[in-house]
């Protein structure tokens, strides 16, 4: 392993897309406040030079120069494997945000490994492809080395699975969970990107890996406007009307949608012997709301094999971006999350949490969990003030496995490392409000 002595180098792998970038730009303004850490080198990389050099000049343009830090451009197409090996050589941290992850292998995860690179995280989300990683986890055992890897590392999914495992541990030792609801909202696109639109035509044809009586059952009706049995299609985005996500977000539509902690978080509480007895849900909603009706409608209308149709998905996405991109002028990035966790007890824990922008956060989450895993490796100094006092952003080291694949429900399952990693994520620039509530949940109809 490297020290704290030698330089540390992050390769951001989409590293000029709309969430990469924003992954760069916080761990540039993590790095700044950690005066005796190792200069960072941040590493760019994308296929076109024109976007990698306006991508590091965004990035440096919000921090101020230090001798501590640089930021480059590196010209790299990483479905070529002999490139992306040779990219990763000498790297404390990849991190892979060149989605979409839909039908494609864990590669760059393998590369990873084999290059023994002390760090891996990724934004993937769909459930073969987690479950791909895992297998590869398994299978290279003993022989990954040093890596530390974790797949689905953004918001949602993400943030999102260790807020679910801390409403469950607050339901009380021993207590089993019966339901799980997942629900999200984004304005627009919330500044990620066009390859969104892409990705939202595709999710359409997708299943949606939810639980039903205690047992994994995927529905093939993402876009739903009704959601598992029992799980409300209207959805309060804050816990005190008093709380900015109140103005900002308030309560809104949700429709179903195949994001993977659905399944995730009730495999990690089954290993946990805690349940689920009942279902879980994952619901997505957006602004402007008649965006939710229009592809409901279409959604009833077009075959679900349709959306799976690359020629479909983006031809629809490319006629829509005009409309799309006027309306996002409007509507803001506005980001909020809502995790709901019924005990059997009849108790309901909640957690809300809101930001200014669904793509800064998805950065910051990202940059975030790959700061920890560094942290726990020795190759990073966690932050302290001058007085040596903890900051909000956690500044104690999180205990962590020296090596593995996980997703975030499994890595933050232990309270010592879940707590203080979701002091880090909750605490963000940009966090509209965050918190948690108790009360007795409301009967299912």
């Amino acid at each position: 392993l490297l020290s704290l002595a030698e330089s540390l180098e992050i390769l951001v792998l989409g590293g000029t897309g709309r969430i990469g970038t924003a992954v760069a730009s916080h761990l540039l303004l993590r790095h700044s406040s950690t005066s005796d850490s190792a200069p960072l080198h941040l590493v760019l990389s994308g296929r076109d030079s024109e976007r990698g050099e306006a991508a590091v000049k965004e990035v440096l343009a919000e921090r101020r120069p230090s001798s501590r830090v640089s930021v480059d451009f590196r010209q790299l197409d990483w479905r070529d494997d002999v490139d992306l090996r040779r990219a990763m050589r000498g790297a404390s941290a990849v991190v892979h945000t060149a989605g979409p992850y839909a039908g494609e292998d864990p590669t760059v995860l393998r590369a990873a490994l084999d290059g023994c690179v002390p760090v891996y995280v990724d934004l993937s989300d769909p459930v073969e492809y987690l479950d791909r990683a895992k297998a590869i986890g398994r299978e290279k055992g003993m022989d990954a080395g040093e890596t530390l890897a974790l797949c689905a590392a953004g918001a949602f999914p993400g943030m999102s699975n260790v807020l679910a495992m801390e409403c469950a541990s607050r339901l009380g030792e021993g207590v089993r969970v019966r339901d799980i609801d997942f629900s999200y909202f984004t304005a627009g696109l919330g500044g990620s990107g066009d390859v969104n639109l892409f990705i939202t035509n595709d999710g359409f044809g997708e299943e949606v890996p939810v639980y039903c009586d205690g047992a994994p059952s995927p529905t093939m009706d993402a876009g739903s406007r009704e959601r598992a049995a029992g799980a409300p299609t209207r959805v309060k985005f804050f816990l005190d009307e008093k709380d900015p996500s109140a103005v900002y977000v308030g309560e809104r539509a949700v429709w179903s949608w195949p994001f993977p902690e659905g399944t995730l978080v009730p495999r990690q509480l089954e290993a946990q012997k805690r349940g689920i007895s009942g279902r879980s849900s994952v619901g997505m909603g957006t602004a402007p709301a008649i965006w939710n009706d229009v592809m409901g409608i279409m959604v009833d209308v077009v075959p679900r094999k349709w959306w799976k149709s690359e020629a479909f998905s983006l031809g629809l996405a490319r006629f829509s971006k005009p409309l799309v991109a006027l309306t996002d002028l409007f509507v803001g990035e506005t980001h909020a999350m809502r995790i709901d966790v019924y005990g059997e007890d009849g108790r309901r824990v909640s957690a809300v949490q809101a930001h200014e922008s669904f793509r800064v956060v998805v950065g910051q989450s990202c940059a975030e969990f790959t700061l920890a895993m560094l942290e726990s490796k020795g190759l990073l100094n966690a932050p302290r003030p001058s007085d040596g006092k903890a900051t909000v952003i956690g500044s104690d080291r999180i205990p962590l496995p020296a090596q593995g694949v996980f997703t975030p429900e499994e890595l933050f399952a232990p309270a010592e490392a879940r707590r203080p990693m979701l002091e880090r994520l909750l605490s963000v620039p940009g966090t509209l409000n965050a918190g948690f509530e108790e009360r007795l949940a409301e009967v299912h109809l």
